[in-house]
């Protein structure tokens, strides 16, 4: 990757360069080994361009952007605020977790709907599990219930499709090919919505669900809950039910299976169109969505609003 004027190039060892102006960028997520200087990235971080890193497995580590141009005291603060007294944090938690496990109970009731048998009694457990979370005491309880919720999710794929078959949620290394495509969709995803918070206010050091740490951004997380289901899921059951994948997308050894570059290019490129194509409502693609709900919370946390949380209608 390298830098020609305002233009940035991309040259794969396979297929031809590609050049790209500056300023259709906004984030470039690197998946593979890449070779590039300080001078790019110093020039990337002026243009306000984010570089995201994806590990080995396809998770996200790191990424390099520019110094946050939008720091607000009182934002910090109030947002803070809804951190140490329990009782705001609990309710914008369930608020957040409670529509995350909605877009998945919609996700199954899609299928339902199109004559996959079997999986009401999975809509229905799911369910109990999101009455539950919405009573929960703590953060803790809140994030047990959740997790059961995705336990029978998963579990559930499979009457979808048997091609969707999840023998147990696995990440580092992901063991399938299912599981290779959970984590690497799940990455993007959390890549897009740190994207999106760094144009507001809010501190993504500061998280509601997940514990706060000025090690990562676990506000991304939080706001990944609700977009996960809807964006990289549906991603997935789209391109495995059409066979959009062949043999030389994965690398499948003893105990861990990774998409290879092409496997990865055809994600992002399905990930791509549903960022900046796909119409929702009165919007025009999810990146736009998602910066809307970054809006709403903070304005919530500012008191200003109370925060409705997306919930794809099915």
């Amino acid at each position: 990757m390298s830098r020609r004027d305002n233009t940035i190039r991309i040259a794969p060892k396979e297929g031809k360069p590609r050049n790209f102006p500056v300023e259709s960028l906004k984030n470039i997520i690197v998946a593979g080994v890449s070779q590039f200087n300080s001078e790019l990235i110093s020039f990337l971080g002026k243009q306000g361009v984010r570089l995201s890193f994806l590990d080995y497995y396809g998770n996200f580590s790191a990424s390099v952007e520019s110094a946050h141009p939008h720091a607000s005291g009182s934002v910090h603060l109030a947002q803070a605020q809804n951190i140490l007294d329990m009782k705001k944090r609990l309710a914008l938690g369930k608020l957040i977790m409670g529509a995350g496990i909605q877009n998945i109970i919609g996700n199954l009731r899609y299928y339902a709907y199109r004559s996959k048998t079997g999986l009401k009694p999975a809509i229905e457990e799911i369910q109990k599990h999101r009455g539950n979370l919405m009573e929960a005491e703590s953060v803790e309880q809140m994030m047990g219930c959740e997790g059961l919720s995705r336990q029978t999710y998963y579990a559930a794929w499979k009457l979808i499709n048997p091609a969707l078959t999840i023998k147990k949620r696995t990440r580092r290394p992901p063991t399938d090919r299912i599981n290779s495509l959970i984590s690497f969709c799940n990455a993007l995803v959390y890549s897009a919505c740190k994207n999106e918070l760094s144009k507001t206010h809010l501190d993504l050091t500061l998280s509601f669900v997940h514990a706060p740490t000025q090690a990562r951004a676990s506000l991304s997380l939080d706001l990944a809950e609700i977009f996960k289901p809807v964006m990289a899921d549906k991603i997935i059951f789209n391109m495995v039910n059409h066979k959009m994948f062949g043999e030389s997308d994965f690398n499948e050894t003893e105990g861990m299976c990774l998409l290879t570059e092409s496997g990865k290019r055809k994600v992002v490129d399905a990930f791509r169109e549903k960022m900046d194509k796909e119409e929702i409502g009165d919007l025009r693609g999810y990146r736009a969505l998602i910066l809307r709900e970054c809006f709403r919370i903070q304005a919530h946390v500012l008191e200003m609003e109370t925060y409705v949380p997306y919930i794809h209608k099915v």
